[in-house]
């Protein structure tokens, strides 16, 4: 925990846009903005978290941050402070990123929680799969050694995980296991501590996960990408608002626009209304990252096939986060030969 008097990069005033909250927010470490007035009187914080969850409802980021500011944030009254070990307390306990420090009302500094500069929490890559969709040229390649700008997509993926600093990677194959092991012993495992889960028969998206139950690693949340999917989405992001959240799971969800290349017949009553040309129409899809708490782990029973989905129905009356993706983060499909190409001509 440290302690800081000058916030001029954490402070922002309560009139700013949400746009304006978001550029600050990337540039700043950890990641959140105490609201204030002209009079520096604290109104309360915003983070990551706060605009995400706004976005499910409103994609209008270009109004002031009182929409989304959290009124009532955990704060520590000057002439009330006992220890600082009581307030290191309370931001760990409570996963917070910061807890200002007010004296009648006026914000005059805040302690912050350190970030560790490796995070421990396990990355699953999903590599197991045929990439059917993706033949003839998955018929002797693995998908996720297919290039994409000059490349193996599994690396691109690797190196934006090591850049963020998570060091323990967990493979799951099945489909030209040894290419993928070969591709990873020939890169020193990219400096990572790198594990193998082998499937000997396919198990969807989500059945190897009873494996990583099996070895009995100790951790409380882990990460599951897919390794047909490029992102600039930062993992850290979406686990802090799962941890913050305590969801039991968490989706990470794109924004999927469809275009209708016709017009649309609207009807009331069964006879004509009007007609839409070409609409347009955005839904929250399923992005191929997800972050889930061990208890989920923990109540698979069977080595089986099980695809995602299905896992993340049987918990449906817990709590499930649903983490949607800034319109500006980059998220890219490689699951069909057209998405594929796409993808290859947009990196060149």
């Amino acid at each position: 925990m440290i302690y800081k008097s000058d916030l001029s990069s954490f402070k922002i005033n309560y009139k700013k846009k949400i746009t304006e909250a978001l550029k600050r927010l990337s540039l700043i470490n950890p990641p959140i903005l105490f609201v204030v007035n002209k009079k520096n009187n604290l109104i309360g914080t915003v983070t990551d978290g706060d605009i995400r969850r706004y976005i499910l409802n409103d994609n209008n980021l270009n109004i002031s941050l009182e929409k989304i500011v959290n009124k009532n944030p955990f704060v520590c009254n000057y002439k009330d402070i006992k220890s600082k070990n009581s307030i290191k307390g309370k931001l760990y306990k409570n996963y917070l990123k910061g807890v200002p420090l007010i004296k009648s009302k006026k914000l005059i500094g805040a302690y912050f929680a350190l970030t560790q500069q490796i995070n421990t929490t396990p990355i699953l890559i999903m590599a197991g799969g045929k990439g059917k969709r993706l033949l003839p040229l998955t018929k002797t390649t693995p998908k996720p050694l297919l290039k994409l700008n000059g490349k193996p997509i599994l690396q691109h993926i690797v190196e934006d995980i090591k850049l963020e600093k998570f060091n323990n990677i967990y493979v799951s194959i099945n489909f030209c296991r040894k290419q993928i092991k070969n591709f990873f012993k020939k890169n020193d495992n990219f400096g990572l501590d790198v594990k193998f889960i082998e499937e000997k028969k396919p198990l969807g998206t989500a059945g190897s996960l009873f494996l990583i139950k099996k070895l009995k690693i100790d951790f409380e949340n882990i990460i599951v990408v897919n390794a047909d999917i490029i992102t600039d989405l930062k993992l850290e992001k979406i686990l802090s608002f799962h941890i913050e959240k305590k969801c039991l799971i968490t989706i990470g969800c794109a924004n999927y626009k469809h275009t209708i290349p016709f017009g649309v017949i609207k009807k009331k009553n069964g006879c004509f209304n009007q007609i839409e040309e070409k609409p347009t129409y955005k839904n929250l899809i399923s992005a191929g990252v997800y972050v889930l708490n061990k208890q989920v782990l923990k109540k698979m029973k069977k080595s089986n096939y099980l695809d995602m989905n299905k896992l993340i129905l049987k918990f449906r009356k817990n709590s499930i986060g649903i983490f949607p993706f800034y319109d500006y983060e980059d998220w890219i499909d490689l699951g069909s030969k057209s998405d594929f190409y796409k993808a290859n001509n947009h990196y060149n």
